[in-house]
């Protein structure tokens, strides 16, 4: 599926997954970014297609799946049990009594809802459940179209479960969170919605006064609604648009702290890019160019060399002249992310599913069923274990950068710790450097690959696992030391503005993020004070977007 990812910057990237849309046609493979992400907003609307041959191939497999069940032909999950327990067939007695117990068996799956520990935010949830209907509208799930109705008819009215993040392991897909959207939607005693007011009630009342039938579950739904990796896509969606809007605001970080500890934009001189022509390489170059244009505080060398005075080195340290080599792999890393989710978005991800024309091996009758391992949530996982890499790499780039701005041996002239002449210890944003090295350390156990560090579970069945969800966990938690991390250095590198002279010696680029620290912060740091309340003032900016729309309207328009 080409989706052009690669062609785009980063900056128009954002832009173009961040456009809202209003109403998402699900046809099961058409599903873009952008529309994901406008599911997080419950004013969007999602809508089945109407195409005859999706319809017809949805109607076809249903079919058969009864026709399976009535003869009596085994078939996983739909007339035998799951996992370690696939050999206990029930096919026996007349129609009536194999589709009943097909039909308990459907129903059975509710064990898998064991789901503990922090809720799953609501965006990621609603998510969720849109994938889960694009991945079943191929039509080889064998899922009635009155169930996936259902299932769309609960996002239109904001009929949110209550999901809980631990219990899954991305095996056969995200079962455990699966099955509590089942069970909501089943309006089982005990299960809970966030409703339409965005009040947390029991989901049977919430369906009933929004006239949502209850779900019944027919032979092969059951497995059909949770043997997928749903969750998993849902997951990394919303964390590679955070980690989007977070990287681009680093780069402002950084070019202010280039600004602040007078540093060269030499450093990003295009020979660099074109002799060693990495395409992320050559984006972040151009981009830190762009930034650092018109500053009176950098160097401005792209002609050539300037004289320095004495004790002032002739190249920058690492982390200020490496920042487009540094960072360009990261860039590319993201665009390549945001092919593989919108890829698994618009695949099926189920099992077993059934072989329509068009599909069958040579000499094949079509509409037989197959077991495969499409539920496997290992691309999804690569993707997340590598955005946490990518988080904990930015995190250490904002550690370097604010050990020099503090360090009197480093930052070209300015006091020790950022102070100003009337602080007494000269140890002004010594507290925001020792968090940094907190954050620091606990993002390097973030980071850690989970995709390595699978079990055996389930009878032995389940012995190539991926755990993705485990890892959006903890990419969320990383990416909230992000957030914390770039605070600390947005009010380090204000503070180091106003110790050089001012916004009016910034590039015309960056000043507008100086004017937004300033309006959210209590102002330069004269006498020492504690930094906690600015900290987190800023912090919510980046939580509610409103850092994002500077970077997007003024610094980046």
């Amino acid at each position: 599926m080409g989706t052009g990812y690669s062609k785009k910057s980063l900056i128009e990237i954002d832009k173009l997954i961040n456009e809202p849309k209003k109403e998402i046609l699900l046809t099961g493979k058409n599903l873009s970014i952008a529309e994901i992400i406008s599911t997080f907003n419950k004013s969007s609307k999602v809508r089945l297609t109407s195409d005859k041959k999706i319809i017809s191939r949805i109607k076809k497999s249903r079919q058969m799946v009864i026709e399976n069940v009535v003869e009596g032909l085994p078939v996983y999950g739909t007339n035998s049990s799951f996992g370690g327990q696939a050999a206990r067939i029930m096919n026996k007695g007349d129609i009536e009594e194999r589709l009943e117990s097909a039909r308990k068996i459907s129903e059975g799956l509710v064990f898998l809802d064991v789901g503990v520990g922090p809720e799953v935010t609501p965006e990621i949830v609603r998510a969720a459940m849109t994938i889960r209907i694009n991945m079943l509208m191929q039509g080889v799930s064998g899922i009635r179209l009155q169930t996936l109705k259902l299932l769309g008819s609960a996002i239109n009215k904001n009929i949110i479960p209550v999901v809980n993040s631990y219990g899954g392991i991305g095996a056969s897909g995200d079962l455990t969170h699966n099955q509590r959207v089942v069970s909501a939607l089943r309006g089982l005693q005990g299960v809970k919605v966030i409703n339409e007011e965005g009040i947390k009630e029991q989901s049977r009342s919430a369906l009933e006064r929004n006239g949502i039938p209850l779900l019944e579950l027919d032979p092969k739904e059951g497995l059909a609604l949770v043997n997928g990796d749903n969750f998993s896509t849902s997951y990394a969606v919303y964390i590679i648009k955070r980690l989007i809007e977070y990287f681009l605001i680093g780069e402002v970080v950084g070019a202010m702290a280039i600004e602040v500890l007078k540093g060269t934009n030499r450093s990003f001189h295009p020979i660099l890019a074109k002799v060693r022509p990495h395409p992320g390489q050559k984006e972040s170059a151009d981009t830190y160019r762009y930034l650092l244009s018109g500053s009176k505080l950098a160097y401005q060398e792209l002609k050539g060399h300037k004289l320095r005075t004495n004790g002032i080195k002739v190249q920058d340290g690492y982390s200020l002249r490496s920042l487009s080599q540094f960072e360009g792999i990261m860039i590319e890393k993201i665009k390549w992310s945001l092919d593989i989710i919108t890829i698994n978005a618009n695949s099926v991800s189920d099992n077993p599913i059934w072989v329509p024309e068009g599909y069958t091996t040579p000499g094949e009758q079509p509409w037989q069923w197959v077991s495969g391992g499409n539920f496997l949530a290992m691309h999804m996982v690569e993707v997340m274990d590598m955005m946490r890499k990518i988080i904990t790499q930015l995190i250490k780039r904002n550690d370097r950068h604010l050990a020099r701005m503090i360090d009197m041996a480093e930052n070209n002239g300015l006091n020790a710790n950022l102070s100003s002449a009337e602080s007494i210890t000269h140890c002004t944003f010594k507290g925001v450097q020792i968090q940094s090295g907190m954050l620091e350390i606990y993002s390097m156990i973030l980071a850690n690959p989970v995709s390595t560090l699978f079990g055996v579970h389930e009878e032995r069945n389940q012995d190539i696992t991926s755990h993705s969800v485990t890892s959006g966990i903890l990419a969320l938690k990383n990416l909230e030391l992000l957030n914390f991390s770039l605070v600390g250095n947005l009010l380090a590198v204000a503070q180091g503005v106003d110790l050089r002279g001012g916004p009016k010696l910034l590039s015309p680029k960056t000043r507008p993020m100086y004017e937004f620290i300033r309006s959210y912060s209590s102002g330069p740091v004269t006498r020492d004070r504690p930094l906690f309340v600015d900290i987190q003032k800023l912090s919510e900016t980046l939580d509610n977007g409103l850092m994002m729309k500077v970077v997007r309207n003024k610094i980046f328009s």
